[in-house]
């Protein structure tokens, strides 16, 4: 469970819960047609601008926004990533290919299997772009289609405002369909606002700041793994490899391996 996308939903929504119950009545913003027009109204424009199989997936998405995130540990992966160069280094490629099997990450091991295999660099790289560039699509994909919905709830607001006002206006000389017109009216704007700002907007920005994390880790072991290719020298790759990261998180790994080697030496 993703705790910051929990924590912040469940905290917008009571404080927008603590507001209306200070200004009024909690009853007073909750009504069974506005739900039906902006979230049915939303549903529908989706459907109509996406294939079946993307609307699953933007289902798929808001469910993601609350999962426990997959952790990126990017100075493990160059560590790893350095050890295999300096083995292929010494060993010689064909070394590596008993190591394969004990590789965590599929997308490494894969690559490393080419390399073992001899396939050319340039023919690794096309494979290494291809799979980052489908991974990516992917994800915009899912992410526009959330922006897309975000975009449209707010106009279907409205045209709940609208029905309501035109209901309103037609039944002046009624008093009692006052009210619920004027709910109508009023609630499915708020329902649509709510929507877009609270959740959709959000959920694609979470989706986004993930897409992003996986694409660097990818990025990370296509660049290694043609560097390895490549036959340089386990410092080169070390110091390409460290230029993703922060300058803390730089420090944070020459401490580490400086510890290593003295603890090897020593």
């Amino acid at each position: 469970m993703d705790k910051t996308s929990v924590f912040g939903t469940i905290f917008g929504f009571l404080l927008i819960l603590i507001g209306i119950k200070i200004s009024g009545s909690l009853k007073m913003f909750f009504d069974i047609p506005s739900l039906f027009i902006v979230f049915g109204g939303g549903c529908s424009a989706l459907l109509v601008a996406f294939k079946w199989e993307k609307v699953k997936s933007v289902l798929g998405g808001i469910r993601m926004a609350y999962k426990a995130p997959k952790e990126y540990n990017y100075m493990k992966l160059i560590s790893n990533i350095l050890m295999i160069a300096e083995s292929a280094r010494k060993e010689g490629i064909l070394s590596l290919e008993p190591k394969i099997a004990e590789i965590d990450e599929p997308f490494l091991a894969r690559l490393l299997q080419l390399v073992v295999d001899s396939v050319d660099a340039k023919l690794i790289a096309e494979v290494i772009d291809t799979e980052i560039q489908a991974t990516s699509q992917r994800h915009v994909d899912v992410i526009d289609a959330l922006n897309f919905l975000a975009s449209v709830v707010p106009a279907f607001g409205m045209i709940g405002t609208i029905i309501g006002l035109v209901c309103l206006l037609g039944n002046l000389d009624d008093p009692s369909s006052i009210g619920p017109n004027m709910a109508v009216a009023l609630v499915t704007t708020f329902y649509g606002t709510i929507a877009a700002n609270l959740l959709l907007t959000p959920f694609a920005k979470k989706l986004a700041e993930r897409a992003a994390e996986e694409d660097m880790y990818n990025d990370i072991i296509g660049r290694g793994v043609i560097l390895i290719a490549s036959g340089t020298n386990p410092r080169i790759v070390q110091e390409k490899l460290l230029s993703y990261l922060s300058e803390k998180s730089k420090e944070a790994f020459n401490e580490l391996h400086l510890a290593e080697e003295l603890s090897q030496n020593g």
